[in-house]
Formats: structure tokens, C-alpha cells, sequence
């Protein structure tokens, strides 16, 4: 997915018809901070709660929680009954698992593990131990006795450690392939013979990356199998990714497909520990074909998946015999456009399950009976359910996370699976992010707004109690609070949410430079909304007090939006973004306190694309950009994700030509800095490279600024500090002294 980085994805909101008065007053100067304090380790709000993990019975709440000074985490607990913290394990206990990601040498694993939310540590499935990676071994921690055990010793990195339900089999990836053994030793086994470029339980990038699985392999509930997906990449390309900084330089070869190029060919085999033997189910395998989902259903006798087509427009859900492989059509779900993969099926011990579909336009959660027959809706309304986060089947009653007033605020809700109308559980305005409890008895809210870092509470939905794990921090500087409004979109009728943030001695008789960030992209979470910003809300503090205007509005592709409007993208990306940027710079120029010789747009990733597209396909419009990791033509892009959208350049030649940066850079007429990684195994530095050479071969100027194996979000406190100051001084440059 081309994300936002998280520094960046929150920014701001709170919802108004009408564009709120615009004045000014006299405020002391508060303390200030710099850029590079911004981004130092642990920045200006200081640790919050990691790794934030569950027990499976209910009982604790556990996280990893760092303090200033020392580079090791410390492992705590919450009993949920009590409200009681303790913590469980030191840093120096835990080794290696407590230290910080950005410890790890290597980019792409550090990135790895940042971007896809990967655990230093993990519960026992009966509550009584904790697991975790320390030096390439497992270690078992035993809450009763205090004992640490080691319960790996063989050579070589492990990934995605788990113990097997009944506690008696420690598993994990090592050389693309699942081992298992005996938690008391012995021989160690493999759920299938190695090949080279074949996965066995390791997730290929693509997979990972677009569809959002974060686990190649599945324990039965019983414990007698292990279900795994296997990719056979050998028909993928590789994607040389160069590290100039080792002498010599140094090449990883990254498995990457391509949009209209050959995909990996992914099956799923169960292996049956006991008898030692590999059953491969019939479902998928070919290379028009994804199993984007995969999981046990409750009693251990069925195995599912879900089959996705390669045009995205077909997901079957199946169960399948994990002896014999043969497989059972439960239902079938289609869309002209794409289906938007999210939540795996809830299967419910009572039997039934829940599931989304968007198939009346909207995201919701179904109810169906075992033979797959749709019971009926349990969300209905003008909404997309953002995520299912747990069912309470003793209450009958089932829980998830909506927007609210657009997309301002994040809500969690709970409604009956017998129907009914759903019940708000949160209410304050801002965004409250869950994490619930297996047995939907509590929640952790992790909830802030545009002025107030997060805070993290403990609910217990038997009593009510609240308990407060964290407060946000207090930061004592002086904000300005942003405007929210919102504008029409490029079709005259369509509301757009909006947010504007004034300089402190904001004067609406003098006219101000502006600089305007978007994104554009479909399918993440919108630009605009009540959430705390971090880093990224920080800088744009800073560069409002030096007097500009920060401006930032979505597009009818926003997730907030329904499908059916957020398919006006498909088969042409860039051309409906654009559009809306330019109702809304064409707002903003209609403003008196407003220079509109002096708007800058800049963006990352989807945004960076955006931004070169913006200056190429609508040049003089903006006085100057910046483009930070940006796609420039989308047949450099992966399958997964581009052909969502765009089909493949084989059927849509005019779309991909439409939609290159690189075809329109002969149009560019104003000042653009390009910003990349050349680490970056998302969207490959490769696209910045072939964007300057159709600039050069134009005769048309730009800047550069390469920052030497740095991944996609170009992390650390080094590399971000001099990039925003570079961001600072190119806006300063461009937009401060008119032309």
C-alpha cells in the first residue's frame, strides 16, 4: 500500500458547515523547540505504551514501556480485575527483545517491524508464560515460577515465534521456511521440504504489504495441525536494492511483482505434526489467483480461506478437510470495481460467523449461518465499518469501530447479533483506537485529538471502570488550533472535509503564502481529522509561526466516502484528486488573506505522486513542490495494489499513460524537490531515477535530495531532521519573497 507515513497520516479536524470567523489576537511567544528536538529519541512527548498484547483468558494487559535514558524497554502488566500494574519483566531480562528498532542495523527489518506492527514479545496460549525473540533464540518466561527457560538453540534468524495451543510445540521462520519442535528438545522438523525462492509460512512482500497479513502460518485450536501458505516466487523478478554505504556495495535481491507481471503462486498445505505428513487444500494456487485470508474454524475439523481473483472483483470464502484437501464453497462476494479485503470471518463457537462485505455500497459486518446463507446485517447506515474488534458470544452482543461526523472522529460501537440499532460506547470527539480483549469483557482506548497526544485507558465492560495506563503528556508550548470546515469538490456539490491552521498574529488584511498537503490516494485513513499528528503536527506548528498558512483537504476517494464514490478512481488514478485539489486551490486563491502567487503543495508517497502529478498535469497552478518517495508511473508499482485500481497496463494502456509523471514531466514549470530513499523497497527509488531522466531529456530543473539506504519512511533522528529542515528552507526559498 502506498501509506502514509505515520508521522504524517493524522493531522486534524473538527467538523463546520461554515468556515469559522478568521481572527487574530495578541498571544505571548511560549516556549519553542527545534526540528531536530522533534525528532530526537523520545521527541518532545516522551514513551508510550508498545507492544500492547492481550492475554488470551482476559486477565492482563501487557506492553513494553521505555524510559529517558535507557535504551531497554521494561514489561508491564495490568490485571484487569484489579486495575493493578506491575511490571513483569526488566529490560535487561528481556535482551534483545527490549531494545528499540532502531537499534537493528539493517533498514529493511527495522522497517519491517515499524511498518507492520511486528511483537517483541507474545503470551503463552494459557496465559501462564510469556515468549519472545532474544538473539536469534526463543526464550520462555514463566509467570508462576519466574523462570526463564531456553527453548531454541539452533543456528540462524528466527521471525514469528508461536507456541502451539497446547503448549507442548514452539514454532517459528527461519530461511523462508516454518520449524517446529518439541518445547522439551529433540529433532526439529519442517512443514515442508526447502526450495529455493519458495516460502514455506514466510510471507512474500506483496502479500504482506497489500493484503495486510502479518502471519504466514496458523496452529489448529486442537494443536494437531499447522496451516501455512506457501509462495512459489520463482517466476517473480527481482529488485536489486543497492547499499552503497558497505565497501564494496552490497546487493539484496527483492522479490517484486510488477503490475501486469507475473505474480507468486500461493497454496495452502496443512501439516499434521503427528503423522509428519503435508495435505495441500484446493483452493488457489495458481497465479491469477490470492488467498488473502486463511484460518481453523473453531473445532479444528475445517480449514478456510479466502480466494481472491487477480482482478480483485471476486472473493470466494471456503473450508476444506485438512486430511484430504477438498474444499467447500460457503460465499461468494462481487463488485464491478474491487472488493476491498478487510476483516478474516469471526467464526462463532455456537456456530455461524461474521463477515464484511461492501455489497450494498457501504463497508458492513454480516451475520451468516454455517451453510453460508447472509442472516442478516448488524451495522446497517451511510458508513464504513473501519474494523470488527471482538464478539462477546455469552452476551450475544458483537463490537467495532466507525467514523463519525465524516471523518473527524473514530467511535467504537457495539450492537446485538440479533439486530438492533447500534450504541455508541465512546464519546468524546477525536479518535479513539481499540484493542479489545478476546472475550469482548474490556478495551483498551487509546485516544487522543489534534491538541492532546494520546492517552491509554483500560475499560472494563462488566463494571465500567476506567483505568488510566497512561495520561497524555503535557507539552507546554502554545498550539494553533486548527480550522475545520468543509469545501465542495471539483463537482460543485460534494462536501469535502478541510483544515486550515493561521499564523499566531494571523492579520486577514495582509495576505499570507500557503502550503497545502495532500495524499489522494484510496483505501487509507483520511488526511483530515481530530487526531493527534505527532512529528508531522509538530513541524507545522513550527512553520505557522513563521507565517504561513497550513492547508489540507481529501478527495472523493477518502475512505469516509462509499465505495460506489470512491470507484470514480478505477482505471484512472491521479485524475480525480487532482481534480478536487484544484477546487480547492482555486478556494483558497478566492480568499483575501491569501497570496495565490503563493501556494506550495507537497505530499509522501501516494502524496509524493500526487504532487509531481499535480505540477506536470496542472502546471502554474502551485508556485513550488515538494515530492517526498513518489510513485511516477504506476507500472513501476506492485501488482497487488495498482491493478485494484488500475487493471493492468496490458488492458489499460491509456489509463497507466494518463496517470505517469514521468509521460507529463515535459510540462513541469515550477520549482520541485524530489525526495527518496534509495533503500526504499516500497516504492523503489527506481521511479525518482526515471522521473529526473524525462526531466533532463525535457531540459526542465529540479532538486534532489537522496538520503543513502534509507527505506520508505527515510527514518531516524539524522535523517528526518535534516529532511525537514531541507522541507523548511526550500519553503522559505520558495514561497516567502514573491516573483
Amino acid at each position: 500500500m502506498i501509506s502514509i507515513p505515520r508521522f504524517i497520516c493524522v493531522l486534524l479536524l473538527s467538523f463546520g458547515m461554515t468556515l469559522p470567523v478568521l481572527a487574530g489576537g495578541s498571544i505571548t511567544p511560549p516556549a519553542s523547540y527545534s526540528i531536530a528536538q522533534i525528532f530526537a529519541e523520545p521527541g518532545l512527548t516522551s514513551y508510550h505504551p508498545e507492544d500492547v498484547e492481550w492475554s488470551p483468558d482476559g486477565h492482563y494487559v501487557s506492553y513494553l514501556l521505555r524510559h529517558p535514558g535507557d535504551s531497554q524497554a521494561d514489561l508491564y502488566t495490568v490485571d484487569t480485575r484489579t486495575g493493578k500494574t506491575s511490571m513483569l519483566l526488566s529490560g535487561k531480562q528481556l535482551a534483545g527483545a527490549a531494545a528499540p528498532p532502531s537499534s537493528i542495523k539493517n533498514q529493511r527489518e527495522q522497517e519491517r517491524i515499524t511498518r507492520y506492527h511486528v511483537n517483541s514479545y507474545h503470551w503463552s496460549p494459557k496465559s501462564d508464560a510469556i515468549f519472545y525473540l532474544s538473539n536469534d533464540q526463543v526464550y520462555l518466561y514463566n509467570l508462576a515460577t519466574h523462570q526463564t527457560l531456553q527453548i531454541t538453540h539452533e543456528p540462524g534468524a528466527k521471525r514469528n515465534p508461536q507456541l502451539s495451543p497446547n503448549t507442548q510445540w514452539i514454532s517459528y521462520v527461519s530461511n523462508g521456511d516454518v520449524h517446529y519442535l518439541s518445547v522439551r528438545g529433540g529433532p526439529v522438523y519442517r512443514v515442508a521440504p526447502h526450495q529455493d525462492a519458495v516460502l514455506s509460512g514466510q510471507l512474500n512482500w506483496v502479500y504482506r504489504e497489500e493484503l495486510e497479513l502479518r502471519s504466514g502460518y496458523r496452529w489448529s485450536p486442537d494443536s494437531h495441525y499447522i496451516a501455512f501458505l506457501q509462495s512459489d516466487e520463482r517466476s517473480v523478478r527481482n529488485f536489486p536494492l543497492v547499499n552503497d554505504l558497505t565497501q564494496p556495495p552490497s546487493v539484496y535481491q527483492q522479490k517484486y511483482p510488477l503490475a501486469g507481471a507475473p505474480n507468486p503462486v500461493v497454496r495452502l498445505g496443512v501439516r499434521d505434526v503427528a503423522s509428519g505428513t503435508t495435505a495441500w487444500m484446493a483452493m488457489a494456487g495458481t497465479p491469477d489467483t490470492y488467498l488473502s485470508r486463511f484460518g481453523w474454524l473453531p473445532r479444528s475439523d475445517q480449514v478456510y480461506g479466502e480466494v481472491l481473483n487477480r482482478a480483485q472483483t471476486q472473493l470466494q470464502l471456503l473450508t476444506a478437510d485438512p486430511q484430504s484437501g477438498q474444499t467447500r464453497l460457503m460465499v461468494t462476494q462481487t463488485d464491478p470495481d474491487w472488493i476491498d479485503v478487510r476483516d478474516a470471518p469471526h467464526f462463532l463457537k455456537s456456530g455461524g460467523f461474521v463477515w464484511s462485505s461492501q455489497q450494498d455500497g457501504w463497508h458492513h459486518l454480516y451475520l451468516y449461518s454455517d451453510d453460508g446463507r447472509q442472516a442478516r446485517r448488524l451495522t446497517p447506515g451511510d458508513y464504513n465499518v473501519l474494523s470488527l474488534d471482538g464478539v462477546d458470544e455469552k452476551r450475544g452482543e458483537m463490537y467495532f469501530s466507525r467514523y463519525t461526523d465524516g471523518p473527524l472522529n473514530t467511535e467504537l460501537y457495539s450492537v446485538s447479533l440479533r439486530g438492533g440499532t447500534p450504541r455508541a460506547m465512546t464519546h468524546e470527539p477525536g479518535v479513539h483506537d481499540i484493542s479489545m480483549s478476546r472475550d469482548a469483557r474490556h478495551y483498551l482506548d487509546s485516544y487522543s485529538n489534534v491538541l492532546t497526544p494520546p492517552s491509554l485507558t483500560l475499560v472494563n465492560l462488566e463494571n465500567g471502570r476506567h483505568t488510566l495506563i497512561q495520561a497524555s503528556a503535557r507539552l507546554p508550548f502554545h498550539f494553533q488550533k486548527p480550522r475545520f470546515f468543509t469545501l465542495r469538490a471539483a463537482d460543485g456539490k460534494t462536501p469535502l472535509y478541510a483544515r486550515m491552521i493561521l499564523p499566531p498574529d494571523f492579520d486577514s488584511a495582509k495576505k499570507y503564502p500557503v502550503i497545502m498537503y495532500q495524499y489522494g490516494g484510496p483505501d487509507v485513513p483520511p488526511t483530515v481529522r481530530d487526531v493527534w499528528g505527532g512529528s508531522g503536527f509538530l513541524f507545522d506548528q513550527l512553520l505557522v509561526k513563521q507565517g504561513f498558512i497550513l492547508f489540507a483537504t481529501d478527495n472523493r476517494a477518502a475512505t469516509y466516502f462509499s465505495h460506489r464514490n470512491q470507484a470514480l478512481v478505477k482505471l484512472h488514478l491521479g485524475k480525480l484528486a487532482l481534480a478536487d485539489q484544484l477546487a480547492a486551490v482555486n478556494w483558497l486563491k478566492s480568499r483575501p488573506y491569501v497570496d495565490a502567487a503563493r501556494i506550495g503543495i507537497w505530499g509522501w508517497s501516494y502524496g509524493g505522486y500526487m504532487t509531481a502529478y499535480a505540477l506536470t498535469h496542472a502546471p502554474g497552478v502551485w508556485r513550488a513542490g515538494i515530492a517526498v518517495a513518489p510513485v511516477t508511473q504506476w507500472q513501476d508499482y506492485d501488482s497487488i495494489y495498482t491493478e485494484r485500481y488500475m487493471g493492468t497496463p496490458q488492458a489499460n494502456p491509456v489509463g497507466y499513460a494518463e496517470s505517469s509523471d514521468v509521460a507529463a514531466a515535459k510540462n513541469l514549470a515550477d520549482p520541485l524537490m524530489l525526495v527518496a530513499g534509495t533503500g526504499d523497497d516500497n516504492v523503489h527509488w527506481q521511479n525518482t531515477i526515471q522521473f529526473i531522466q524525462a526531466l533532463i531529456e525535457a531540459g526542465k530543473p529540479y532538486q534532489l535530495l537522496i538520503y543513502p539506504n534509507k527505506t520508505h519512511g527515510i527514518s531516524g533522528p539524522a535523517a528526518r531532521t535534516h529532511l525537514f529542515t531541507a522541507m523548511q528552507d526550500f519553503w522559505q526559498q520558495q514561497l516567502k519573497t514573491h516573483t
